[in-house]
């Protein structure tokens, strides 16, 4: 009897032992899911993004690379319509968070697998309170890359395909290179043009060495020390002339700051523009003088009798005067 009862007391404390195992073992897993120790405490906070990129429940959140919670909840937010995240984050990194925190979904590898990066904000912020809402987005994984190079292949393929119509039609001598390069007229005459501005070239140089050695008048301009030493000075004297015509007690500078003098310049004038007009409607001597060929052909008739009438004198001065001594 004593042996039974000895018996059921192992037994019941093998199952005992067995139950307290087995409760260690859930509570243990339980933390685990949640990112912690056993005895580690957590606080849940929420975030929301426009795409869950895949991220299941149990990933990791981490902060600058060390994992301090795991996510709990993955859903669509039914008000809005958008992802909702529920994490956890360790007691010991909770108060470096601040207001301005927010999480970031990125891949572990290239098998698609995803964690919750979590920035904690800047220091200029307020502490983060409990039960805040975190905003975030997704980070382009591979898959994204993948599509985005597929599309670029597609654009290559496509700038390849135009390529390769240009190179046909270029050998079938279509457009300007295809006749550059398969019309052996537009050959020649391009290398004629070539030639042409070689020849040029050398001409130009050519200039520019007689230039350089002071031959031909260019080059007596720009080698021409006398030359330079000449200019220069007659640009002083213009200058000293610009300065004596600037003086107030010049002519030039009376003109310029006396208008008596500029009325009286300016009614002489004007009479001298009246007499002009005088003359040449014929009015008075001169105008008759200048304008009138009467005049003219009187004067000219009388200086022909004159000139007559001196000859005859040199022919025949007894003619015309009488010596007598006594």
């Amino acid at each position: 009897m004593m042996r039974r009862t000895e018996s059921t007391w192992s037994q019941l404390k093998v199952g005992i032992v067995i139950l307290l195992a087995i409760a260690g073992i859930l509570v243990a897993i339980m933390n685990l899911n949640e990112g912690m120790g056993l005895f580690t405490r957590g606080t849940t906070f929420r975030a929301y993004l426009s795409d869950s990129q895949g991220i299941k429940v149990g990933a990791p959140v981490r902060m600058n690379g060390v994992d301090i919670g795991n996510v709990k909840h993955v859903g669509i937010e039914t008000g809005k319509g958008q992802v909702e995240i529920r994490f956890t984050v360790s007691n010991a990194v909770r108060p470096l968070l601040h207001q301005d925190a927010a999480v970031l979904i990125r891949p572990m590898g290239l098998l698609g697998d995803k964690y919750l990066d979590l920035l904690p904000g800047s220091l200029a912020q307020p502490p983060l309170p409990n039960g805040a809402v975190l905003s975030g987005r997704g980070e382009a994984d591979i898959t994204s890359v993948a599509g985005n190079a597929t599309t670029t292949l597609q654009s290559v393929d496509q700038t390849l395909r135009e390529l390769h119509v240009i190179l046909a039609n270029i050998n079938e001598g279509k457009g300007t290179a295809g006749k550059l390069i398969n019309d052996p007229a537009l050959y020649n005459q391009t290398a004629q043009l070539i030639h042409k501005i070689d020849t040029l070239t050398d001409k130009t140089s050519q200039l520019l060495a007689k230039v350089e050695r002071g031959e031909g008048t260019l080059g007596k301009l720009v080698t021409d020390r006398a030359l330079y030493d000449r200019a220069t000075a007659a640009v002083d004297e213009l200058q000293k002339l610009g300065a004596l015509l600037n003086q107030p007690d010049g002519t030039l500078g009376r003109l310029a700051r006396d208008p008596a003098l500029y009325q009286r310049l300016e009614g002489v004038t004007a009479k001298s523009e009246a007499l002009v007009g005088k003359i040449e409607r014929g009015d008075g001597t001169l105008g008759k003088l200048v304008n009138q060929d009467q005049l003219y052909k009187r004067a000219d008739k009388v200086l022909t009798e004159v000139e007559a009438l001196i000859t005859d004198i040199k022919k025949d001065p007894k003619r015309y005067f009488n010596f007598s001594v006594f």
